[in-house]
């Protein structure tokens, strides 16, 4: 009887230790615009709402590297507090519905965005562009990563999402499937 209440005591600590977090979906893309500039979607699933979008990056310089429990690595960024290195981006607590394109250092101006650093992609940092997704909901948050080569290697057409180059038919598609 002790070792079963002790099982169940396990389980429900476990449980308790894990918590639930979001599933986060590839559900935006980037791309170089026809101006040269690089410019992004955040796209939800049908009838949501998300909200704190925000881009930032990090050098690789500025990873710290931790073992997670399967043996492997898994990099994240650090507080670049003391490094001399400036992140590049902002962040914006809005509601964002359906599908909303946006030029990626310039998002609209009905966000009231907060910048840090320079607003332009950079050569050897990782970007980050991320929602929070439907308020009051743990389904999902969205993001991409991508680095100034990322996008540099896109042919016409394609997008950066995933962490990969694709179309915008195959992002559509991975959307729908996603959603």
């Amino acid at each position: 009887m002790r070792h079963a209440v002790g099982a169940v005591c396990m389980v429900v600590g476990l449980g308790l230790l894990s918590g639930c977090s979001p599933a986060d979906l590839p559900l935006v893309a980037v791309w170089m615009g026809t101006d040269g500039k690089p410019v992004a979607e955040v796209r939800l699933c049908e009838g949501d709402q998300a909200s704190d979008v925000t881009l930032h990056s990090w050098g690789e310089h500025e990873y710290d590297h931790a073992d997670i429990g399967d043996g492997e690595s898994s990099a994240t960024p650090s507080s670049t507090a003391g490094s001399g290195v400036e992140d590049s981006g902002w962040m914006a607590r809005v509601s964002v519905r359906g599908s909303t394109s946006f030029p990626l250092f310039s998002p609209p101006p009905t966000w009231h965005v907060e910048t840090a650093g320079p607003q332009a992609l950079l050569p050897g940092r990782t970007y980050a562009l991320t929602f929070t997704g439907p308020r009051g909901s743990d389904t999902y948050d969205g993001h991409v990563y991508f680095t100034a080569d990322d996008l540099a290697s896109l042919g016409p057409g394609q997008v950066w999402a995933d962490e990969r180059a694709m179309t915008r038919n195959a992002f559509d598609e991975l959307v729908d499937d996603k959603c």
